[in-house]
């Protein structure tokens, strides 16, 4: 059995797991943050590398009916001591809840104690030991990652349930340098504009449940090219992008060469096009198999809205998106996927006002598969995602 710790977004990390694995999403269990899930036949790193909404990915390696802190110790200190990659061993715990908060509770406030158990056993191997500890009950991929854990011990974490404890080793964790580098490295962001994170535009690519590998990705409102630069490492043959601004496919085609200098991958073909988005047709691009975009969500806002500003935006978005998605359509293949984010807004009674892109989009011949909202903390525009396929 395996583990997912999930990101931000949970529902949209399961979402992502479940597209990604198809047959194989086989969950055992699933809370707030955590999925388990039968073991797959993909490489776990491979897995981590896809997915942009886990944090961490590993195994269980075994279960308690009942928490015994001496057989909890001992089990670990086995694993951790057959560390090769360095003399030193260094190792840290976890704790998750599964539905057991009492039982969580409890085994946090004891967990040093098991580190230090675990530490006594180790120091009999006459090994240089390192017991790593956070400020929270649960490591971070960043501390996993400077500590050099999984390669000089483990993480060791504890999941708990009613039912009892499982404990697992984490496999692998999110590559958080690299993410950074693709969001905050590239030399052309635009923040007026909106900049789609790359994590949510690969979330969005994985989605869509077809494989990027030696497929054509459309993103006919490509903006910097988040989008693109994650469907080119994801394995795309082909990418097509447009964008009615100048200024941003000249970003994208930036953008892009950054990439290539940067990260290792097979360059794909790549056509860029400044153009309307329901004008794109008349260049006859070729079919794409996944379009993935997200629409220009509006100029920054600052407050809330009323339902009258509401249908004035209303009135002002539909009729864009109406014309350019019953055009795009003509650039798919019949099987065809489509992940879009279109914009909601904080309304001031706290709600999100939703456009009515479900009854519109089904006019046009798509179908509605999922719906998610992605938002922070704070903000007064959110991304309304839809998964389409056609009709």
């Amino acid at each position: 059995m395996i583990y997912f710790i999930l990101g931000s977004h949970p529902d949209l990390s399961l979402a992502e797991i479940k597209a990604v694995l198809g047959s194989e999403f086989k969950p055992v269990f699933r809370s707030e943050t955590v999925l388990l899930n039968s073991d797959v036949s993909m490489d776990i790193s491979d897995l981590q590398e896809r997915l942009a909404g886990t944090i961490k990915i590993g195994r269980i390696i075994e279960e308690l009916k009942e928490w015994n802190k001496e057989n909890a110790v001992q089990s670990i200190a086995t694993r951790a001591s057959e560390a090769t990659g360095k003399n030193k061993i260094s190792y840290g715990l976890s704790v998750y809840n599964l539905d057991d908060s009492k039982g969580t509770k409890a085994l946090e406030q004891t967990l040093d104690a098991v580190g230090l158990g675990i530490k006594k056993i180790l120091k009999a191997l006459e090994r240089p030991v390192r017991y790593v500890k956070g400020k929270e009950p649960r490591l971070s991929s960043a501390i996993v990652e400077t500590n050099g854990l999984l390669t000089s011990g483990g993480e060791f974490v504890f999941f708990v349930s009613t039912r009892g404890t499982y404990i697992g080793q984490t496999q692998s964790i999110q590559n958080f340098k690299a993410w950074s580098d693709r969001d905050y490295g590239r030399p052309r962001r635009d923040a007026k504009a909106g900049m789609l994170p790359p994590k949510l535009a690969r979330m969005m690519i994985n989605l869509g449940g077809i494989d990027p590998q030696g497929k054509t990705i459309l993103d006919p409102f490509c903006g910097s090219g988040t989008v693109l630069m994650e469907a080119a490492l994801m394995g795309a043959t082909e990418l097509i992008g447009s964008d009615i601004s100048g200024k941003a496919t000249a970003d994208t085609a930036t953008n892009m060469h950054w990439l290539a200098d940067h990260f290792s991958y097979a360059p794909p073909q790549q056509s860029l096009y400044t153009i309307p988005a329901e004008e794109l047709p008349s260049l006859s691009p070729p079919p794409a198999d996944l379009l993935v975009t997200e629409v220009f969500l509006g100029d920054p806002r600052t407050r809330t809205i009323d339902t009258q500003e509401g249908q004035r935006l209303e009135h002002e978005l539909l009729p864009i998106f109406e014309d350019s998605f019953n055009a795009l359509k003509t650039l798919l293949k019949p099987s065809a996927r489509v992940v879009v984010a279109f914009p909601a807004f904080k309304h001031k009674d706290g709600t999100w006002y939703r456009l009515p892109m479900k009854s519109l989009l089904t006019n046009l011949g798509y179908i509605p598969e999922q719906n998610f909202l992605y938002f922070r903390d704070n903000q007064f525009v959110a991304r309304d995602i839809y998964v389409l396929t056609l009709k």
